[in-house]
Order: C-alpha cells, then structure tokens, then sequence
C-alpha cells in the first residue's frame, strides 16, 4: 500500500521532518498501558486535581481543539495531563509497537540541519566542558553529530527499541528509563531537550532533574512548540496532537524554566521553513477538523502501520515544501523576530556557585 499526501502531513514524522522523532521521554511513566480515550474516561479520583503544571491555578477556559489554557499564567494545555496514565498511554499509542521513525533521505538531510543549528547554539553558549546529554534520542543523529564535533556523549530515553538501535548502530552509552532515575548530580556540562518537553505532566519537576544533572554553569538547550506563532490559528498546525500535554508560548516558557532554578541566557523563535506549508496543507485535508486535537487516534497517522511511500510522492512532497518556505523566508524572518515564529528556543544555565568559583580559585575545596 502507498501513502498519499493525507497520510504524509498527517505522519508527525514525515510532515515536520525532524520533530518527535523519539518516543515521549523523560518523564517516568508507570502507568499500565491502553487506548488513550480510556485515560480520558477513568475514574481516578487523582483528576480532580485540575492544577496549572506550572502556576497552580484552578481556573481554565476553554481554547481551541478540546485544548484550555491556564486563565492566570496562560499555559495551553491538553486534559489529558490531568489523567495519571496518560503518559504511559499516549506513549504507546502513538509510539508503542509497530511504530517506525521515518528514516528517508529527506528527513536525514532536514535531521543534520537542525543538529547543526542546535550545535551552532551550544557553541555560542560556551559552556563549561563537552560531556553532553540528550533527553529523547530519536534517530541518534544528533548525538553521533555531537560526538564528531568532540563532545563526550550520553542518551536519555524510555524506548528500548530506540536505546538499542542508538548503541549498536553509533556505539552510544544510553539511560534506559526516565530521567529522574539517571543518577548522580553534576554530570553534564550541556543537557539538550528539543521537542520533549511538550511531553510531559510535570515540566517544572523535569527541569528541576535537569538542573541537578548540570554543572555549576551548565547548559540547557530547550526547544518547544510555540503557541503563539501565527500558524497555529490553523487546526492544522503540525503541533496540534494528541500527544502533547502542553503549549507553550515564549512567556509561559520563560516562566517555566524560571521556576525549574535555571537561570535564562536567552530566548528567541524561530519560524521551519515546513511550517505553513503544512500547517495548511493539515488544515486542507481536515486534521483536527471533527474530534480535535486531543482525541484524533493514532490510526489517523501511517507511520505505525509500516507502509511503503512513493517516493516520486515524497520527493514532489518536499520540493513543494521547500519551494514555499523559501518564497516564505521573508514574512517567516519577520514572525521569528517578532516572537511569532512555531518554534521557541530557550539557552538556560545552571547559576554558578560563588562559593565554589571562589574556592575553586583559591586551590582549595569549599567548606
């Protein structure tokens, strides 16, 4: 069976083309495993506890696609963050067996883009040494590219199948299991989080871990979805899916990692050259349209079902992509500049210990 153009936008792999390419990580599900419309239906009495991850407020409104945000902070987020098993749920519906991240010369050419962009960045932040952790590995290809550029590199997912593929085919050591049962404190010099915090239920805790992983004046490199860009007016913005817990704009961002104890170096957005493109092209062919965001099934999407893609299709597919992004460069420059861009980017740092630095410069251990 062939995929058609509705199959190819609606795959997260195929259509954004470096975007949640790994499993959903970091986060420490434990939950039993099932159909994501049964976590929405539990009876669990934990969900009357409809708190703001991220400011603790009770009060919601609605938003778009089955989707609230937050009235005083104004996180957007999916209800299914309320259900303790959603994670584990989610995770496998959409990621679980059977699931095949798209590994065409396309996305290998899109995956090195983004490595070195993500490289250039942590070259500018200068941090402290070049041991390095990634939290949700995907292909591996940023890692192997870290390493070539002399990075000591480590690997941080929940996906078996994903961790084994990683070592044997790069040699990677990998953390089997969430994050917050990566032992030790102090063992990275940069940790790097792109499109993985969208993931997860309880993003202040996740960061909080990343915080005591960093060295004093470690890097983080944080990379999200932005639901302040312009494309997501369009139900078929890319970002839109069921799997995603939060959204985040650059303000809700900021406050999030501010509240983790990482100190912000610098945020900015950036606008994919894919991102209109294929936020209307979605929208065209009715993604989201009938049962919204948070209850579209995992069948909607063919990267699960192993079929083969014509790849006079796909290579039409993405030239028309191209063609668009570069006749878009200019208004897209100007919505990354403006804070509008789909994709916010946040360099943070572990604050550096005084006290330390001091002592460290005096040839002698603090008291």
């Amino acid at each position: 069976m062939r995929r058609d153009s509705k199959q190819l936008a609606n795959d997260p792999c195929t259509g954004g083309g470096i975007r949640c390419l790994g499993r959903l990580c970091g986060a420490g599900w434990e939950a039993p495993r099932g159909a994501v419309r049964s976590v929405m239906a539990s009876d669990d009495p934990r969900q009357q506890d409809r708190s703001c991850p991220i400011c603790g407020s009770h009060g919601f409104r609605p938003y778009k696609l089955g989707l609230e945000q937050c009235d005083a902070c104004g996180l957007v987020i999916s209800p299914a963050i309320w259900h303790p098993q959603a994670n584990a749920q989610l995770e496998e519906e959409w990621f679980g067996e059977g699931y095949r991240s798209d590994t065409s010369h396309w996305v290998a050419l899109f995956e090195a883009w983004s490595n070195r962009n993500t490289l250039s960045r942590l070259a500018l932040a200068n941090g402290p040494g070049n041991r390095l952790l990634e939290i949700g590995v995907g292909s591996g290809s940023f890692l192997n590219a870290a390493r070539e550029r002399g990075y000591a590199v480590m690997g941080c997912d929940l996906s078996e199948a994903i961790c084994a593929r990683v070592e044997r085919a790069y040699d990677i050591t990998m953390h089997r299991d969430s994050l917050a049962t990566l032992q030790g404190e102090e063992r990275f010099d940069a940790v790097v989080i792109n499109h993985v915090l969208e993931h997860v239920h309880r993003p202040i805790d996740f960061l909080q871990d990343v915080r005591r992983l960093l060295v004093s004046g470690g890097v983080a490199h944080i990379a999200v979805p932005n639901i302040a860009c312009w494309e997501a007016a369009l139900s078929g913005w890319t970002s839109y899916e069921p799997y995603h817990l939060t959204y985040f704009s650059p303000r809700t961002l900021v406050r999030t990692v501010a509240a983790s104890g990482l100190a912000i170096d610098h945020v900015a957005t950036h606008d994919s050259f894919s991102g209109w493109f294929l936020a209307s092209l979605r929208t065209a062919l009715g993604v989201n349209r009938s049962n919204g965001a948070v209850t579209r099934s995992a069948t909607s999407r063919a990267g699960r079902s192993g079929v083969r893609r014509s790849g006079l299709l796909e290579h039409a597919y993405r030239l028309a992509m191209v063609c668009v992004g570069s006749g878009l460069w200019p208004l897209r420059l100007l919505q990354g500049r403006l804070g509008y861009g789909d994709e916010v980017i946040c360099i943070a740092r572990k604050p550096r210990d005084a006290e330390k630095e001091r002592a460290s410069a005096a040839g002698r251990n603090p008291a």
